[in-house]
């Protein structure tokens, strides 16, 4: 009895996918910001995107300058700066060494507003200093100081400070810019490392914006380098880091991805199916058809999404080494019958396709429950591009290849896959396989298992690794730039950031009085070992308001400071910052509502720990826990009900740790439950859906030994790899028992007619996880090493074990005489 055959809707069926894919063309724009990546309803996350936004400058270029002799190092940052400050359209700013030092007259009016905020009886004291007894005696005091002072720091103060008034009371003390201070923000301590802030004079908004501003300053720098007199260029090693190179380097890094992988996939690919059938044209027309699917899943996910994430850009190998499993099963089945038309092979291959591509598509789609929106996006890439590929190969790869076949002949089409004779009635008899053939498998099976419980008997299982470092780039310049500048700097150990918010200045003033009893608590508990606050920067408005009438009586003491100075023998330059502070507190005292500073000086300082829009003013703290990360988290999870957020790098990892590892059974569990249910409803037997199951099991117990022997960690990304080896893994099994089903039990041909197209498929799939290693984000990369170990074994397993175990447990007692 010949069977209806599986035939083409119509290729009008095409039109409306082709709409939908040039709008979704037009939409499709890339972000290759890391946070977008991250659950945004983790308070961390939130804490790190407050930061990112307010205080990690995102115009803020940072060059590291390192070398054998200090002094030239010192006038290699100089000369760079100087040689940037001239290019205006591309740099609002170039800072070489603190602000303060080289324009030490702007200086003033930071001091000034510190001490505008401190309390009003400590800023009327000032008073007394101000009156003409008083001022002589200051004048005098620091002459005779500088005639006997033998310290730099002190000379250098005393002649631009002589009434001592950047030696600010209480806990302004150190937030006070000093003269010869704060060498520790640009220097080390031997001074042969260095850095040089760099603003951009353009708004940095997208990734092409970073790279077109990056590729015009480099050249800018070198040349400045270059024109060093007397000193060679190589002398200092510059390193980039900062906002800027890093999403240049992540822009790249996804360049590289989408090239370097969907190259060496397709290059595989066509490899293999030349290796395997020795045929140019099916090989040229898999990989048109390969292409055709990913630009129009590309399409589909800018018509979704908008915008795909730098993840997501790994879906594109992905997807190839999945989709390519439809055309070649298709094609190994087409050379196997030749006496079937292209509608009879559709409708017998049918039921695999529709039951891999179900179990494939689910697992991807089941990365949305992990907690992390990048690898969810993800996922969707891929499912709608298994979707879409098993429907482009199954009606549109055949027909160009074999147009004598496009109608249905007359040969009997071989059986459905999933139905089976009458029991006890076998269409065709087939002898089982003697015990001499079946024995390697057995053998081999044993081996495989005992060697893997030897493995992680004697190692243990693969360890864990709940750090943030997986979402780090795996070779990133700009990291190691910011490495090298927390060991010269002395900051090994980063602190965590403290965000403080309101929606009033007041509101974040008293939130910053009631953190200091709170954080000296936790410091006196162990919790953490210090703390540092804005404090002393932000500003008091209810002293503010106090201070105006003293502000404003100290704003006319010019006159008498400059009279009193000249008869003490000061010149003018010597009271460049007393006037100025003068100057800013009648501008101060003539002032309404908040008053802020707004020279370069004090906006450069101030930028690093206060945020200002129209409603709302967020300002940041330091909370070092040293290595007692669980002291940290304790902290944050206190705070947070204050509406404060903890945040830091050394917290994010742990925090989306935690959550991945909570969700996993809500991905491993429905996962498993279709795996199941897909081979119940193909096979109707607990035997076969027990056989599903074990190849399953001993692929994994094979993953765990190569994870424990090769040294790899189970991290944020590679925990995703479970499902992904399930769902993708179950096809193989699939594929094969239906193979058997179909031919009866006959080994030969089931390896003839699927068994060899299973190998390339398994080669194809492997090739594209594996491609992953090469990812620029060190998650991916792991998450491409699991993938691709734990689908190679599923389908070596699935080939060339599971036949036999099959063989013993059903073959044996319905297809053997």
């Amino acid at each position: 009895m010949t069977r209806p055959a599986l035939r083409h809707p119509g290729r009008w069926i095409w039109l409306p996918l082709l709409v939908l894919i040039v709008i979704g063309l037009l939409r499709l724009r890339f972000d290759a910001e890391v946070f977008d990546l991250l659950p945004a309803d983790l308070p961390v996350v939130e804490g790190l995107k407050l930061y990112q936004q307010h205080f990690a400058n995102p115009r803020e270029l940072i060059l590291t300058l390192q070398g054998s002799d200090p002094d030239q190092v010192e006038s290699a940052a100089r000369r760079i700066a100087e040689g940037l400050r001239p290019f205006t359209n591309l740099v609002a700013s170039a800072v070489w060494e603190p602000p303060w030092l080289e324009h030490p007259d702007e200086a003033a009016e930071l001091v000034a507003y510190l001490w505008f905020n401190q309390p009003p009886d400590a800023f009327k004291a000032l008073l007394h200093r101000f009156a003409a007894e008083q001022l002589a005696e200051e004048f005098t005091s620091a002459r005779r100081e500088l005639a006997t002072a033998l310290s730099p720091e002190q000379i250098g103060r005393l002649s631009y400070d002589p009434l001592g008034l950047t030696q600010l009371p209480g806990s302004a003390a150190g937030v006070a810019p000093s003269f010869g201070g704060g060498e520790q923000l640009f220097s080390s301590p031997r001074g042969a490392f260095r850095l040089v802030y760099v603003r951009a004079r353009p708004e940095l908004n997208s990734y092409r914006d970073c790279d077109n501003w990056l590729g015009r300053i480099k050249p800018l720098v070198r040349a400045a380098l270059a024109r060093q007199a007397g000193q060679s260029a190589s002398s200092v090693t510059i390193g980039y880091t900062g906002r800027p190179t890093f999403v240049s380097e992540v822009a790249a890094g996804m360049k590289h991805d989408i090239t370097t992988s969907v190259a060496g996939t397709a290059a595989v690919i066509a490899l293999l199916f030349w290796l395997a059938h020795r045929r140019v044209v099916p090989m040229l027309w898999l990989l048109t058809l390969l292409a055709i699917i990913l630009c129009s899943t590309l399409a589909l996910g800018g018509l979704i999404y908008g915008t795909i994430n730098v993840i997501s850009t790994g879906f594109a190998a992905i997807l190839l080494g999945l989709a390519v499993d439809y055309a070649v099963v298709h094609y190994q089945e087409a050379l196997a019958h030749p006496g079937l038309s292209v509608p009879q092979i559709r409708h017998a291959i049918a039921p695999s396709i529709f039951w891999a591509a179900t179990t494939t598509i689910s697992a991807f789609l089941l990365l949305h429950l992990g907690g992390l929106p990048g690898l969810g996006q993800l996922g969707t890439l891929v499912g709608l591009g298994v979707a879409l590929a098993a429907c482009i190969m199954i009606f549109e790869y055949l027909p160009p290849l074999f147009p004598d076949r496009k109608e249905p002949g007359g040969a009997e089409a071989p059986l459905a896959e999933g139905a089976r004779p009458a029991d006890g009635a076998a269409d065709r008899n087939v002898r089982a396989p003697g015990t001499r053939r079946m024995r390697p498998a057995l053998i081999f099976t044993a081996a495989l298992v005992a060697f893997s419980s030897v493995v992680l008997a004697c190692l243990g299982l693969p360890r864990v690794d709940p750090t943030a470092d997986a979402l780090r780039p795996q070779h990133s310049p700009a990291y190691a730039a910011l490495d090298q500048i927390e060991n010269q700097l002395g900051q090994a150990r980063r602190p965590a950031w403290l965000i403080v918010s309101g929606d009033t200045v007041g509101a974040v003033a008293e939130r910053l009085r009631e953190l200091q009893p709170a954080l000296s608590q936790a410091v006196s508990n162990h919790l953490i070992e210090s703390f540092t606050l804005s404090t002393p920067l932000w500003p008091r408005p209810e002293f503010q308001e106090a201070n105006r009438p003293t502000a404003r009586e100290l704003g006319n003491a010019g006159a008498l400071v400059g009279q009193v100075a000249r008869t003490n023998g000061f010149a003018p330059r010597s009271l460049v910052l007393t006037e100025r502070m003068l100057a800013t507190w009648r501008e101060a005292g003539a002032s309404q509502g908040v008053f802020w500073p707004t020279n370069p000086v004090s906006r450069w300082v101030l930028d690093k720990v206060v945020a200002r829009a129209p409603k709302s003013y967020v300002t940041i703290g330091l909370v070092d826990a040293g290595t007692n990360l669980a002291g940290l988290s304790t902290l944050a999870a206190e705070l947070r009900p204050r509406g404060l957020r903890l945040s830091g790098w050394q917290l994010l990892g742990n925090a989306i740790f935690t959550r991945v590892r909570a969700n996993m059974w809500r991905m491993i569990a429905p996962m498993l439950l279709l795996v199941l249910l897909s081979l119940w409803l193909a096979f109707r037997r607990m035997a076969e859906v027990a056989l599903g199951v074990a190849v399953l099991l001993l692929s994994g117990l094979c993953l765990l030994a190569v994870m424990r022997a090769a040294g790899w960690a189970w991290n944020l990304l590679d925990m995703m790899s479970v499902p992904l080896v399930l769902g993708t893994g179950v096809d193989y099994s699939l594929f094969t028992l239906l193979a058997l089903h179909r031919y009866h039990g006959d080994l030969a041909v089931a390896y003839k007619s699927v068994g060899r197209a299973l190998l390339l498929c398994g080669g194809t799939a492997v090739a594209a996880f594996a491609s992953l290693i090469w990812s620029s984000n060190a998650g991916m990369a792991s998450l491409g090493e699991v993938c691709a170990v734990g689908i190679g074994f599923n389908m070596l397993i699935a080939v060339f074990l599971l036949p036999t175990w099959w063989w013993k447990l059903v073959g044996v007692r319905q297809y053997s005489k």
